[in-house]
């Protein structure tokens, strides 16, 4: 019920439901709503509306658009012996911002009034409802007090909420509360509007932005006992885990479907008021009502937005808010405050530095707009991500991503294609790049090479995947190398024999590295060495010490002789090859990292 002050909202729903409005003293007192109110209302066919009563008056307007958010059918009151006044006028602004789809508009009061009288404030009703984007019926004459017009209109009702289209119960659960209260023996109850899915008792809920998780103790709708709380439902529902104060209208209840996330920052299309007073520059601050929820925020916009106009902007909040993508909201100005425009959510997780802003975010056609999101986010996101950030049902997100070209399903989640072609293009980049600098090296490590890619890790593993099934580069040993690559050295194998042979002729008293390069001044010594050690030539026992293979082998033979003796200590190695501990302890140690020998105390066994 929405529409101006003193123009019969709150008696037209008493007359319709039986059901008092003002249950707040001050309400009775004063003759005016100043909270949110509800009433029941059965229609012809036995279903239950939620009917919520908003206030009139200017000064509770943020109190009004808590109301509105989430309706499927507002009437519009507009009172026959007034007609179209201020907050009538903003009252619609609101809706049309919160994209409610339907509305009627119902002359009030016209008891009061002669049938010309009636009929001209018709017509000045339907001239001015016939641009609105919301579909308007009506303006249907009633008197609460006389009773006159009133079956007329809950026929109306009813079709018009024929004509609804059914919200998804399968849908994650989501209820922003709109009150709060406790009562002795019930606990804490918080009430709402069921904007999806279902919840009953016992069912594990999540309560945003707080992060506090509750159960569901009980359930009411529309005032009764249920065992479940659906789409559309005005519902109470009792908690456990949460006490009264840590509860209140703005807070969201979401079940764990979706990977629901409190934000301070938004990324929204936003269409200014043709009344606005000025255009909407950076950093001007807002109003924003969002759900039951009212921050202030500034806009970030991409230009400019002039009255009338439309715009891409972000929205940065000063507390968090609980938001998905397609939600629709309400701007407010900052002071004086009145309502300026509204929007769309297009992102409630933005990317907060370098976001692009793809043409497509904002589109309707949904494959386009699941591309822009994933523009936003190159590193990937889950299809239970996307449905979030989109607003659509998550089995849609991968009915339409399966068939797409522009997209890859990776372990981490959903990529665009073009962003996995890039990150091959920087592992052959990275490659050649290491292969110029480090010749003699057969290849880079291949977690080196995902690293060096600077993607994600599911973007990484897939390029370089990709890269060797297609044959671009090759992965032995835990390297990678370019196809065709050989690793080399000055002088090439004719330098490499030389330095094996020195290592060879030396037997277990090869010179360590830095002799060799003193040795071969003019000679890449590592760079032959690791040539040497991919052929099989030599090993390295230290990071400064290798020893040809056939050493090595002798060495391996030594240890089975002793270890099938028994224990292998370091006095029996000793006897058998004579070797003093300076070469014994580090030949001991490769042999247990070779997996050869396994270390127990101060002995070995054979593996």
């Amino acid at each position: 019920m929405a529409g101006h002050i003193d123009h019969g909202k709150s008696t037209l729903v008493e007359a319709l439901t039986a059901k008092r409005m003002d249950r707040l003293a001050e309400e009775r007192a004063r003759g005016i709503t100043i909270d949110l109110n509800f009433a029941p209302l059965r229609l012809a066919d036995g279903e239950i509306a939620g009917v919520v009563d908003v206030p009139g008056h200017e000064d509770f307007v943020r109190t009004m658009v808590a109301g509105a958010a989430g309706v499927d059918l507002v009437l519009l009151v507009i009172a026959a012996d007034e007609g179209i006044k201020p907050q009538t006028r903003e009252h619609l602004a609101i809706v049309e911002a919160l994209g409610v789809p339907r509305g009627v508009a119902v002359l009030t009061k016209c008891d009061r009034v002669d049938a010309d009288r009636v009929a001209l404030a018709q017509g000045e009703v339907q001239d001015w409802l016939k641009n609105s984007p919301v579909a308007f019926v009506g303006a249907l004459p009633v008197s609460a007090r006389t009773g006159a017009g009133l079956g007329d209109l809950l026929d109306t009702v009813q079709r018009e909420a024929a004509e609804l289209r059914p919200r998804d119960e399968s849908a994650p659960f989501r209820m922003p509360i709109d009150r709060a209260f406790s009562l002795p023996g019930a606990g804490t109850i918080v009430t709402g509007s069921v904007w999806s899915g279902s919840a009953g008792p016992g069912d594990a809920l999540r309560l945003l932005p707080a992060g506090r998780s509750v159960r569901v103790r009980a359930v009411e709708v529309h005032g009764t006992r249920s065992d479940c709380a659906r789409p559309g439902n005005r519902a109470a529902l009792g908690l456990f885990n949460v006490e009264r104060d840590q509860v209140g209208r703005g807070d969201v209840l979401v079940d764990a479907a979706l990977p629901w996330e409190p934000t301070t920052a938004l990324d929204v299309r936003l269409q200014l008021l043709q009344t606005a007073p000025r255009p909407l520059t950076s950093r001007t601050s807002v109003h924003l009502h969002l759900g039951t929820t009212e921050v202030v925020a500034r806009v970030l916009p991409r230009a400019p937005i002039p009255p009338g106009g439309v715009g891409l902007a972000r929205l940065i909040c000063e507390a968090p808010v609980v938001a998905r993508g397609g939600d629709r909201f309400v701007i407010r100005s900052y002071s004086p405050v009145s309502t300026i425009g509204g929007g769309v959510v297009l992102d409630p997780t933005p990317p907060r530095r370098r976001a692009l802003w793809p043409g497509t975010l904002g589109s309707s056609n949904s494959i386009e707009r699941l591309g822009a999101l994933l523009e936003r986010h190159p590193a990937g996101a889950s299809s239970a991500s996307l449905a979030f950030r989109s607003g659509l049902a998550t089995s849609d997100v991968e009915g339409l991503l399966a068939g797409e070209a522009r997209v890859r399903l990776l372990p981490g989640g959903w990529v665009m294609t073009a962003v996995v072609d890039e990150a091959r293009r920087s592992a052959l980049e990275a490659l050649s790049s290491f292969h110029g600098s480090r010749p003699a090296q057969p290849g880079m490590p291949v977690e080196t090479l995902r690293r060096g890619i600077h993607r994600s890790a599911p973007v990484a593993e897939a390029a370089v995947a990709d890269l060797a099934a297609g044959g671009a580069i090759t992965i032995e040993a835990g390297l990678a190398r370019l196809a065709g690559f050989e690793a080399r050295i000055a002088g090439g194998p004719a330098a490499v024999d030389r330095v094996v042979a020195a290592v060879r002729t030396s037997g277990f008293a090869a010179p360590p590295v830095r002799e060799l390069e003193r040795q071969f001044e003019q000679v890449d010594v590592m760079g032959a060495l690791r040539l040497a050690a991919g052929a099989g030539q030599v090993e390295a026992v230290t990071p400064d010490w290798y020893l040809a293979r056939e050493v090595l082998d002798g060495f391996r033979a030594t240890l089975q002789a002793e270890g099938r003796a028994g224990q292998i200590t370091v006095t029996g190695v000793r006897n058998r090859t004579g070797l003093s501990r300076k070469y014994l302890i580090p030949l001991l140690e490769w042999a247990d990292r070779r997996g050869i020998t396994r270390r127990e105390g101060d002995a070995r066994r054979l593996t």
